[in-house]
């Protein structure tokens, strides 16, 4: 069935292609415009930029396949590496290196590994096959009047596979709400969707038109991105049912498996760190010997760690916390426009693909049920972006939190004894007592559905129930030493 309503995505990634699915699966017009190019190309370019490697959960799945896309979360589940472990390396007190497994949950649920552009090009795919849908690359979003609802952009240019400038392919709109003008077009809408990442094109825009209260925060750190090839016989050099981290301090080095044997790395390190190995890359091989003992020579040799490290940008890792995230009822953000989080918990593109279906499934359709459905040729009905932004900020807000609070966990390594203590009666209630609901941090997040917001409360409950609960036996072993003691004497 189609319908009036012409909406446009900015952003062709995972959750703009995810987001135009749904929209057009829905009977509406859908345009999506992507900066870059074609990523399923044979000659797509691969610009020299760093790559933080992205895990699939439970709620990233739930989100695609209530896409209903015959066969699209089985593609991606079939082509991804299920991990059922962290695997954290250390050294003993003896200087020998020590591996110490840390299951990620009492009944065995996993998480998914995979390329994110991979996960994008399956998504785009299956956008392709959907009649009523668009898709146009080299296109840079340069203005949006929200008001007026016409948005302008530009056919640019972008690198090719050997960095060389390369022209982005002609465009020629047809319909009669859009109009070229050589290089630039105006294209008039109905609804825009900004799914654009972590420097938003389309937040810019809604900024100027409405108060937003805006919070980025960069972390101290920096990521560096680095490729641990097989070795010389085509086999894997380390296990691929762990995620792989190595702790020290201030820093870490996180590796993802891959389904073809490799793996990628990411450096995680303080920027005052990343510039002195930059002037001084010497002391390069020496850094990861004492920070990430085994890395070098076990996975890459000094001379492949040194070539990746001056060869690939240096991430900045930082947050973003939007306190409005619509206009009207005309424009929404979704992903990483509209909540960016450092990649320590997994969780970004997860919670970004989430957006879509919550923004979906709980408010966009519940609005045309209310109505007679097969009659409504409004995309969003009026109130819709309000309620579900004023629904959906408290949650990205404390997923961006919790994988701030992260890092400090990941550094860590293995956990002090109180806090494994706390993990292995959560599991054991979990697995034996589940009416109980006391769940794992890391379960209810990874593995289940409920609001980030309302898993966060209940994770400080837990941890004041045990807190208090191990104050009290504290309290009576040492009333039985105490008298014990007095009855000695």
């Amino acid at each position: 069935m189609n319908r009036k309503d012409k909406v446009i995505v900015v952003g062709g990634g995972p959750v703009g292609a995810l987001a135009a699915l749904y929209t057009a699966r829905r009977g509406y017009q859908v345009e999506v415009y992507e900066f870059r190019d074609d990523p399923n190309k044979p000659a797509a370019s691969e610009a020299k930029l760093a790559l933080i490697p992205v895990t699939l959960s439970e709620r990233g799945f739930e989100a695609i396949k209530s896409a209903k896309v015959p066969g699209l979360s089985e593609d991606i589940s079939r082509h991804s590496l299920p991990v059922h472990s962290r695997m954290v390396h250390t050294k003993d007190k003896h200087g020998d290196l020590k591996e110490t497994s840390m299951p990620y949950s009492s009944n065995g649920d996993c998480i998914h590994i995979m390329q994110r552009t991979s996960i994008g090009q399956r998504l785009l795919l299956a956008l392709s096959k959907e009649p009523n849908a668009k898709v146009f690359f080299d296109h840079k979003l340069i203005a949006c009047d929200l008001p007026s609802k016409i948005a302008t952009f530009e056919n640019v240019k972008w690198q090719g596979r050997d960095g060389e400038v390369v022209e982005a392919e002609n465009t020629k709109v047809t319909e009669t709400h859009s109009k070229d003008v050589g290089r630039r077009k105006s294209v008039s809408f109905d609804y825009i969707i900004g799914a654009d990442g972590a420097h938003s094109a389309i937040r810019k825009h809604l900024m100027r038109e409405t108060n937003v209260d805006y919070n980025q925060k960069y972390v101290d750190v920096l990521w560096c991105d680095f490729y641990l090839p097989t070795d010389n016989k085509g086999n894997r050099k380390l296990d691929a049912t762990h995620l792989h981290v190595w702790p020290d301090k201030e820093r870490v080095f996180i590796v993802l498996p891959e389904n073809d044997g490799s793996a990628r790395g990411g450096m995680v390190a303080p920027v005052e760190e990343f510039r002195r190995l930059t002037e001084h890359p010497e002391e390069l091989e020496d850094f990861f010997h004492a920070s990430y003992p085994g890395v070098i020579p076990n996975l890459l040799s000094a001379e492949s760690a040194k070539e990746q490290f001056f060869r690939r940008d240096h991430l900045s890792l930082m947050s973003i916390k939007c306190g409005k995230i619509g206009y009207g009822d005309s424009c929404v953000l979704l992903g990483d426009s509209s909540h960016t989080m450092p990649p320590f918990y997994g969780m970004g593109m997860n919670t970004g693909l989430e957006d879509v279906r919550v923004l979906f499934e709980q408010f966009i359709d519940p609005a045309h049920r209310e109505d007679v459905y097969s009659s409504i040729d409004t995309f969003c009905p009026r109130g819709v972006t309000k309620s579900y932004t004023d629904y959906r900020i408290p949650d990205v807000q404390a997923m961006t939190d919790i994988a701030c609070n992260h890092f400090e966990e990941l550094k860590e390594g293995v956990p002090g004894p109180t806090t494994v203590a706390r993990k292995k009666v959560e599991s054991k209630l979990q697995k034996h007592a589940p009416s109980l609901d006391y769940v794992p941090m890391y379960s209810r997040i990874v593995f289940g559905h409920e609001r980030f917001s309302v898993a966060l409360r209940k994770d400080a409950t837990q941890k004041m129930i045990f807190t208090g609960v191990l104050a009290t036996l504290c309290a009576l072993c040492l009333a039985v030493l105490v008298q014990a003691g007095a009855g000695l004497v």
